[in-house]
């Protein structure tokens, strides 16, 4: 009796110890519930402590269509209410768990049941006339640290697992009530259960299990399969799952020594389909698994994959499927690592394929820049219920958040007004997005090279393959409105040889192929010298090969004639006639480049060079240097730096793919180290660009656009322009330079940073005639941003919550400027002096081609002249004297006498 009494003391010492907090809707289990029929919601905090129903359809919140009803005792501490998935009509019950506070009566489970005959029409009377309770205690048992229910899916058994009990509940024999040790259940007795879900044929059950007390390591997390005893419904563990942990990562690092104390940093979650697909989530390790069991034939559980949100908490904190597996809904909590919250969100996937992993893209993410959280939700996110198309959110307050499914071209929008609960509202898809399907799922961006023009868009419409359409594009826009327009270019080098004697020789005597054999002087004085080699062939036939009187006077006209233009022999030989016409030929072409060449000058006012191989050739040498602006400067560049700082800038940015209009745009600049609003000088949207002209304070500033509007953004350009300015030698040229920012397959960002440094260019042209030199002055623009920040994909868009738009363009000035200066490499005396010097030196390579032909080729000619004339005297002697014996015997044998040579 002693031993006994003592036992009740502990056992009362243990339940009045526990006080937990009422107002922490996230201790000890799940608060919230819903099917089809209704939602019921657990609050604790109220006075008195009571269930907060709501009716469907969710659509409205009529007040006969909600309620609360009272706890059946003051002192009970809900850990969690449960309802069936697919229960009948007839059958409006929910289930409730808990722990009796400061009594001996320790926990519970009980049903409130609602009289479908009660009098709803009477909303005062409609609570308390409509539900009953039926509750069971477990006076042997203590307090549990976890306490879970399951309910099957037509909500007439519960399932009750807690550290050191299991029961069954028939809500339908409620004075029956089974119960027995966990240890008779679970493969492993130590095993402490977190979250369950029951099917119609199986359940699954996850929680931690003890481990060897002297390894690293307390507890490890399990997954069981539970079986039901056909004869008494009992679960039977068939199949379990052990999460493993890979090497090295954090969670290979945790120990879970504080497992088997309540903490809701180690809840789990588990939702099953009507498929058979299992979702399991495990915040404490920042996973969420996704598990298939045969549903004909439930012995294992097969693991599909597994989705892990980086080196943080709380991913898969509440999970639940929706439109019969369709879609699930994961409630993605960010926590550090000491269980600090960060963020909460909610990610609806598409399931029809089974692909989810860590690299799924949602179809859509809760909250989000055109979703913002109600007025009074908080947001900190607790848990989410599902019925078969909507989904309940609760926050840590205790808030409820229902979201309607919407058909396509829609999307649940958030009410304007709070209301208990809060209830979503279908709205039109905005432009450049679209939704296909019916579901709680938000419209997603229009993907690259479509558009969506229009409210309410189905599906999205192609663009042509010349137009430029980025993420979410609401039209289309030229692919012209995204080219650079660069005003300055980089002085070229000089040419490897700036002396015009080299530049003239290696033109006239160079052969190429192509256009560069046409212009060749060499090539047609060839072509000259040819002809004259064959005049030289004709005049040789007519002085050896004919004896025609006709013939020698045409010789000795081609003669008479080549021999007057002979500029070489001044007259002496007719050949000289025939090397002038090449000679001729090749000055030509030497006075012809030089006047080109000398007109090539400067390089901003002449076009290609053609009289030469090399187009690009220009009578142009250059210098490039960087000068700080901190020295001293001549005159002449102090002038022009004058009208480079005097410059007025105006900032044009153009944002492209947009429907945004002026009316939503304001402005600020920085005067000093104070923002104040100014205005634009011009704006309009024209054919999806939004144009905006804004005159700037001073040459160094920066400037904040905030745009007020959620439509979608595909792309960016940004530049300067300014008014030109003439003053004597000086010309400050007109400033109007830009530069694009787009990239394929994202939208621009909603906080946008972009640098924009100036640089002063001043060009000095050295004048081909005069002495004073011209100035040329000019800005170039250097554009600093990150395209990565710039601009984002659908998944991370999905994400934003800012309602607004911010592009930030600080302008500076380098400290240095760029100092050009360009000379003619020859100038006109000069040019005449080396045309001079270059005929003389033709006709001196043609004079001596002349002397060698004296001193070498004549001699040798006349040489074997001579030496071919004695062979032929000779031959004709021999052939004299041979035909003189031959008379003369001819003379013997005809009996006259032999020919007496006269002495």
């Amino acid at each position: 009796m002693i031993i006994g009494f003592l036992l009740l003391l502990q056992i009362h010492h243990i339940n009045a110890a526990f006080s937990p907090d009422r107002s922490n809707y996230d201790a000890y289990g799940v608060k919230i519930a819903m099917n089809d029929i209704f939602l019921v919601q657990a609050q604790n905090a109220q006075v008195p402590p009571s269930f907060f129903i709501q009716f469907a359809p969710y659509n409205n919140t009529q007040s006969s269509l909600q309620c609360s009803i009272n706890y059946d005792n003051i002192q009970n501490y809900v850990y969690t209410v449960a309802v069936g998935k697919n229960p009948n009509q007839n059958q409006v019950q929910f289930f409730f768990a808990g722990e009796v506070l400061n009594t001996g009566n320790g926990t519970f489970i009980g049903v409130a049941k609602y009289n479908l005959t009660s009098n709803v029409s009477n909303p005062s009377n409609f609570c308390a006339a409509g539900f009953s309770y039926s509750t069971q205690y477990l006076t042997n048992y203590a307090h549990q640290e976890y306490f879970i229910i399951g309910v099957e899916p037509k909500g007439l058994l519960v399932y009750g697992f807690a550290n050191d009990f299991i029961f069954i509940f028939d809500s339908q024999n409620v004075s029956t009530f089974e119960s027995w040790n966990s240890s008779l259940t679970w493969p492993n007795v130590s095993f402490t259960p977190h979250a369950v879900d029951i099917s119609d044929n199986f359940g699954v059950v996850a929680g931690f299990i003890k481990d060897d007390p002297t390894g690293r390591v307390k507890f490890s997390p399990i997954i069981y399969l539970l079986n039901f005893n056909s004869s008494n419904r009992h679960p039977i563990v068939v199949g379990q799952y052990v999460p493993d942990t890979t090497s090295g990562t954090w969670q290979d690092l945790l120990t879970n020594d504080d497992a088997d104390i309540y903490s809701a940093k180690y809840s789990m979650s588990i939702s099953i389909d009507s498929r058979g697909y299992v979702l399991v989530g495990m915040q404490f390790i920042n996973r969420v698994f996704l598990f298939s069991v045969n549903i004909s034939n439930p012995i294992s559980l097969v693991n599909v994959s597994r989705n892990t949100n980086g080196r943080s908490l709380g991913n898969g904190k509440s999970v639940a499927w929706l439109d019969n597996g369709n879609m699930a809904a994961i409630l993605v909590n960010t926590y550090s690592l000491a269980y600090q919250w960060v963020s909460s969100q909610i990610y609806l996937y598409d399931m029809t394929l089974n692909n989810y992993s860590s690299t799924s893209t949602p179809l859509s993410i809760f909250p989000n820049y055109h979703q913002s959280l109600p007025a009074g939700f908080s947001s900190t996110f607790l848990n989410i219920a599902s019925s078969s198309t909507s989904l309940t959110l609760m926050d840590d307050i205790g808030t409820l958040l229902i979201f309607i499914p919407t058909g396509p071209g829609l999307f649940p929008s958030m009410p304007g007004t709070a209301s208990v609960p809060t209830i979503t509202s279908a709205k039109g898809c905005l432009p450049g997005m679209y939704k296909s399907n019916d579901g709680i799922n938000d419209c997603i961006l229009c993907p690259a090279g479509t558009k969506a023009s229009g409210n309410s868009s189905i599906n999205c419409t192609p663009c042509a393959s010349t137009s430029l359409c980025s993420l979410g594009s609401t039209g289309e826009v030229s692919i012209s409105k995204v080219q650079n327009r660069d005003q300055v270019i980089a002085y070229p080098e000089s040419p490897d040889s700036t002396i015009f004697e080299e530049i003239l020789i290696h033109n006239m005597f160079h052969i190429g192929s192509g256009r560069c054999l046409v212009i060749s002087p060499l090539f047609w004085s060839l072509i000259v010298a040819g002809l004259a080699f064959l005049v030289i062939i004709v005049v040789a036939i007519l002085h050896f090969c004919t004896m025609n009187p006709e013939g020698d006077r045409v010789k000795k006209k081609i003669q008479y004639t080549f021999k007057k233009i002979d500029m070489i022999r001044e007259g002496e030989l007719w050949v000289g006639g025939l090397a002038s016409l090449s000679l001729i030929v090749m000055l030509s072409f030497a006075y012809a480049f030089s006047n080109g060449y000398f007109k090539e000058y400067p390089i901003e006012s002449v076009s290609d060079f053609y009289l030469a191989c090399d187009t690009s050739m220009r009578n142009a040498k250059f210098q490039t240097g960087l000068q700080p602006l901190g020295i001293a400067h001549d005159d002449s560049e102090k002038e022009m730096l004058y009208l480079l700082d005097e410059q007025s800038f105006t900032l044009n940015v153009a944002f492209l793919n947009t429907l945004i209009d002026c009316d939503v745009i304001s402005i600020q600049a920085l005067f000093g180290t104070t923002w104040l609003t100014t205005r634009w000088s011009s704006c309009a949207n024209i054919n999806s660009v939004l144009s905006l002209s804004i005159p700037l304070p001073s040459q160094k500033t920066s400037i904040e656009i905030s745009i007020d509007d959620i439509g979608t953004i595909g792309a960016l350009r940004i530049g300067l322009s300014g008014p030109t300015k003439e003053e004597d030698l000086h010309y400050l040229r007109e400033l109007n330079a830009y530069q694009s920012f787009s990239q394929n397959g994202s939208a621009l960002a909603h906080t946008l940073a972009v640098s924009l440094t100036t640089t002063k260019i001043i060009n000095e042209t050295i004048p081909i005639d005069g002495h004073d030199s011209n100035y040329t002055g000019i800005y170039v623009l250097t554009y600093g941003a990150d395209l990565n920040s710039l601009f984002l994909s659908q998944g991370v868009y999905s994400q934003l919550t800012s309602t607004e738009t911010v592009l930030t363009v600080a302008i500076s000035e380098s400290t240095y400027y760029v100092k050009n200066r360009q000379e003619p490499i020859v100038k006109r005396a000069e040019l005449i002096f080396h045309n001079l010097l270059f005929t003389v030196v033709c006709f001196e390579i043609f004079g001596l081609l002349f002397v060698i032909y004296k001193l070498i080729f004549e001699p040798t000619y006349q040489l074997i002249v001579r030496m071919y004339s004695r062979r032929r005297e000779r031959y004709r002697a021999n052939d004299q004297r041979n035909n003189e014996e031959l008379t003369s015997i001819d003379n013997r044998s005809n009996g006259e006498p032999p020919m007496v040579s006269a002495l």
